[in-house]
């Protein structure tokens, strides 16, 4: 494997992408009435097990190098490789998902106050 120098497609764009999915991801699996927290949560760990899948296939799908073939054993290896690439993008993710978990949080408990404000049914 080369080195290569950082560019648009192999740089950029896969971040950009990992970064919007992980805005994406929680807001589709939170339900948009939910009151519960562990709703919220569950959202936001499942997304964040699945962002380090998403990010070494992203990962794979930009990265424009020649690497080796080696049969099953040489597939393993390059597995190993775009997994460990995908730690690196945690940098990216992890803090978007941050924000995202926030808001989500912010907006179960904005539903709270007003059912609160509403009174009793």
């Amino acid at each position: 494997m080369t080195d290569q120098a950082i560019t648009l497609t192999n740089t950029l764009l896969p971040m950009a992408i990992i970064g919007a999915v992980a805005v994406v991801l929680p807001y589709a699996l939170t339900p948009r009435g939910t009151r519960s927290q562990t709703r919220v949560t569950g959202a936001v760990g499942i997304t964040a097990v699945a962002m380090f899948g998403i990010s070494a296939v992203v990962l794979a799908v930009f990265d424009s190098r020649d690497l080796p073939e080696g049969g099953t054993a040489g597939a393993v290896m390059i597995g190993w490789f775009y997994l460990r690439s995908a730690l690196g993008a945690i940098a990216v993710w992890a803090p978007v998902l941050g924000l995202v978990w926030l808001g989500l949080a912010q907006r179960v408990e904005r539903l709270r106050g007003e059912d609160m404000a509403r009174g009793p049914l």
